[in-house]
């Protein structure tokens, strides 16, 4: 997917959204958000494992990482404020949807191929502020070290992913420019077609991949 970058998985590398809000870290003992977003975290990462398993286990954990990111969200920065307003309703959803769509497709061909190089990870400081909360880890990977730090938000009682940084530059900055780029030479609607051929060449890229 061309708002996606191709050498760090998914959940790894999946990056939009707003500034945070000024974040208060949290010290000595996790509190109980902090728990809560780390353990959403661990689960994600156990199911990033299995998404190219065979029958209902590696269903089951697509869904699980589907449903922690808020795509809502996520459409919105992306297209920005004024271009989210000025295309609210069922262009916005169908927008969002082809997103997603794209999004998840392109992560599922290599997500767990990540841990196959016997990756390990341990989380940082914890931050929390209302619910608002980021998480920095430190990953080892064949025994480099690199740091990821995962941004959360809370809707309802779920935490939700929506945005990453590595190395401290948020890839939702990037994603957000690319589409304002694009906006500027193009409409919404090429925009939409565009999304729609990227998804059909992924469809038709797994559907010969099984046939091999």
């Amino acid at each position: 997917m061309m708002f996606v970058m191709k050498t760090i998985p998914f959940i790894f590398s999946l990056g939009f959204i707003f500034n945070l809000l000024h974040s208060i870290p949290t010290y000595g003992e996790e509190s109980g958000s902090a728990k809560d977003v780390t353990a959403r975290l661990e689960q994600l990462f156990e199911a990033s494992k299995k998404v190219n398993l065979e029958g209902d286990e590696k269903q089951k954990a697509r869904e699980v990482i589907e449903n922690a990111m808020d795509w809502d969200k996520i459409a919105q920065v992306c297209l920005g404020a004024k271009q989210a307003k000025k295309n609210s309703g069922k262009n916005f959803e169908e927008f969002r949807n082809l997103l997603k769509d794209v999004i998840t497709r392109t992560a599922f061909t290599r997500l767990d191929k990540f841990w196959q190089g016997n990756a390990k990870y341990k989380f940082e400081k914890i931050e929390v502020t209302g619910n608002n909360a980021k998480v920095p880890t430190k990953f080892f990977v064949k025994g480099e070290p690199f740091e990821l730090e995962y941004y959360f938000s809370k809707k309802g009682s779920e935490w939700l992913i929506y945005d990453i940084s590595y190395e401290e530059v948020r890839y939702s900055t990037n994603i957000s420019q690319q589409i304002e780029s694009f906006l500027r030479e193009g409409d919404f609607t090429t925009l939409l077609s565009k999304l729609k051929k990227r998804r059909d060449d992924l469809i038709e890229a797994t559907s010969k991949s099984k046939k091999t």
